[in-house]
């Protein structure tokens, strides 16, 4: 005989109503947020330790240690390993960015010293001005975007500041150190372009002047929070002291500094800048008028990287495309694999279409 009565909770469990378990949940997201934080000042104090002992930021080794107690504490618990290894990687990357950012007040590099960035209302000259004044720097901002009076300052500390940094696009760097060849600033003057043709002949010329010239590009956005995940390379001006000046900048924190001398910058990063936005311009352009109901793995990723390569500065984006003589060269690659893609699968050839594969798999890391 069937009953459509509600059995109730099970045997040797106390019925708890929905209140006392959101309660419950609400305390141990409490007790998270308290472990975290006190997790945090724990880091800095190991951060503070490693620089009495001159160790550096980041101990790999130590890392893998603290993900794999984490994932086997994880599975005695019955919890999802992932769970764990994604709550325990956003702990290391907070704590790695506060150890850095304690370094950079610590190492005051920029103590009683000026700086100048040129550029400095855009989004990169932001970046570089916070950057800046976290080690010391006064910094000054010249830019259209900024206020007369800041201007005023800028223009005023421009000719003795210690650093002047140019956060503005190739051609303007340009003529700007054109125009400063005729009475060089004291300091040491850098670009952050991220094509450097333009400026080959303008940095030879500002040295040949006596000017200081050093040149670097950041492999990363204003947005980025931890420098461990950054590249940041170096260009070879001939100029071994601005360099220097320039790298010191940097070694406080985990940044990776690669360094490349100034004639290959712009051949490497037709591949790494040139032909990656292309193809996710081409993605995004390639895509359907309407919005289909479902996405796969695959579509959502490549829609995403689409979706934040148009959002970006057309300005900026074709200035990489155009003013990079190797960017041809890269596209032109780019254009011929979609031939052979096309090619294979029109002519029923499934034999060509794993060559193709096997050929991807040579030139690609393997899936992590």
């Amino acid at each position: 005989m069937s009953s459509n009565r509600d059995p109730g909770p099970p045997p040797g469990r106390p019925e708890q109503d929905l209140d006392t378990l959101r309660a419950r949940i609400r305390q141990i997201d409490l007790d998270l947020v308290t472990a975290a934080a006190e997790r945090m000042e724990l880091a800095r104090q190991v951060g503070e330790c490693k620089r009495r002992q001159k160790l550096p930021t980041v101990d790999y080794a130590q890392e893998k240690i603290v993900v794999e107690r984490a994932l086997a504490f994880a599975g005695e618990c019955g919890l999802e390993p992932g769970v764990a290894a994604d709550l325990l990687a956003g702990l290391i990357r907070a704590s790695v960015t506060a150890q850095d950012e304690d370094n950079l007040r610590h190492a005051g590099v920029g103590t009683g010293k000026r700086a100048v960035v040129v550029g400095g209302a855009g989004r990169m000259g932001r970046w570089f001005c916070g950057f800046l004044s976290a080690q010391g720097y006064a910094t000054e901002v010249l830019d259209p975007g900024a206020t007369p009076d800041e201007n005023a300052r800028a223009r005023a500390a421009l000719a003795s500041a210690d650093l002047v940094v140019c956060s503005t696009p190739p051609e303007a760097t340009a003529e700007l150190y054109r125009g400063w060849s005729r009475q060089p600033p004291t300091g040491v003057v850098v670009d952050i372009a991220s094509i450097k043709t333009p400026l080959l002949d303008p940095i030879a010329e500002l040295r040949r002047a006596g000017g200081r010239v050093a040149s670097i590009h950041p492999m990363f956005g204003p947005s980025i929070v931890l420098l461990r995940d950054a590249d940041v390379v170096i260009c070879d001006t001939g100029d071994a002291g601005a360099t220097a000046a320039v790298e010191l900048i940097f070694q406080p924190t985990t940044a990776h500094l690669v360094r490349l001398p100034l004639a290959d910058h712009d051949r490497i990063m037709a591949d790494l800048l040139s032909l990656a936005h292309a193809t996710a311009i081409a993605f995004a352009l390639a895509l359907p008028q309407t919005e289909h109901p479902v996405r796969s793995t695959t579509f959502r990723a490549l829609e995403s990287l689409a979706a934040a390569v148009v959002r970006e500065s057309p300005d900026v984006y074709y200035e990489i495309q155009a003013s990079n003589p190797h960017s041809a060269a890269a596209l032109a690659r780019m254009r011929d694999a979609l031939d052979r893609l096309i090619a294979a699968v029109g002519a029923g050839d499934p034999a060509g279409f794993r060559d193709l594969l096997e050929e991807g798999r040579a030139r690609t890391p393997e899936a992590r």
